[in-house]
């Protein structure tokens, strides 16, 4: 039966990946982070150049930084949680302490249509 089932969607040489989880990661301000700036008032061009690449790459879907310049905020999917750390990590302006990052995974929301 299973046989049968590949059959017909054609699926004999399609790699299947596991689901990929999605990631909270709340950007601060780290510990070598020029004083008297924000981060909206303070350029890290490393730091976005690597978010845009990440966004090229399918792996981060929102930013949003907070009117006070006092974080920002990603929504990202990673296969592991190994993935996503090592993403954080891999951050240049976290490995030279200017930013820090805490991560949360987290699940969507499918909401009801109350119609």
């Amino acid at each position: 039966m299973l046989q049968e089932i590949q059959n017909d969607l054609q699926v004999d040489n399609v790699e299947i990946k596991g689901m990929k989880q999605l990631y909270f990661i709340l950007w601060t301000i780290g510990e070598k982070f020029p004083p008297q700036k924000t981060l909206s008032n303070h350029e890290l061009p490393r730091h976005e150049n690597y978010l845009k690449q990440a966004y090229r790459e399918g792996r981060l879907l929102m930013a949003a930084l907070f009117e006070n310049g006092s974080g920002v905020i990603t929504l990202m999917e990673a296969e592991t949680e190994y993935e996503i750390h090592k993403f954080v990590r891999n951050n240049p302006e976290v490995m030279d302490k200017r930013i820090q990052a805490r991560i949360k995974p987290c699940k969507p929301v499918h909401w009801k249509s109350f119609n």
